[in-house]
């Protein structure tokens, strides 16, 4: 289990992502939340700065040895991407509810999916610029 400050700090907007959502669901008022058009802004604001800003999916990209699991997981993650944004236009254009629905669930899936993804890796993921050397005695990090 290899849980990082970031994936805290996803959590934190997506807790964010779900309340603006279930705001929505509510009816509530207010100037950001009584428009689907609002709700839809802010959703995917806070899932770009919560997801993809603070994202390492970029290192999986650069991988030279990808096994199928990865390979999975990338192609899950660019589908629920782009659900996302398909849905985050629609719901901007047109004040769609059912884009704005698909818009919450992508964002969700995906942050999801790559927390499982973090919990089941068995070492963390390696920080550029980091020393990697490691102590006598100790297994070297791969």
């Amino acid at each position: 289990m290899r849980l990082t400050w970031r994936d805290a700090v996803t959590a934190a907007f997506m807790a964010a992502i779900v309340a603006v959502y279930l705001a929505h669901l509510n009816d509530a008022t207010g100037w950001l939340l009584s428009s689907v058009r609002g709700n839809a802004t802010a959703i995917l604001v806070l899932g770009a700065v919560g997801g993809c800003a603070l994202g390492t999916a970029a290192e999986l990209y650069r991988s030279p040895d990808e096994d199928s699991v990865t390979k999975l997981y990338l192609m899950l993650a660019n589908l629920l991407g782009l659900t996302a944004l398909v849905g985050a236009l629609v719901a901007l254009i047109a004040a769609s509810e059912a884009a704005l629905a698909v818009l919450f669930a992508a964002t969700m899936a995906l942050w999801v999916i790559s927390t499982v993804r973090h919990l089941s890796r068995e070492t963390p993921l390696p920080i550029r610029g980091a020393d990697h050397r490691t102590p006598a005695g100790s297994p070297p990090i791969h």
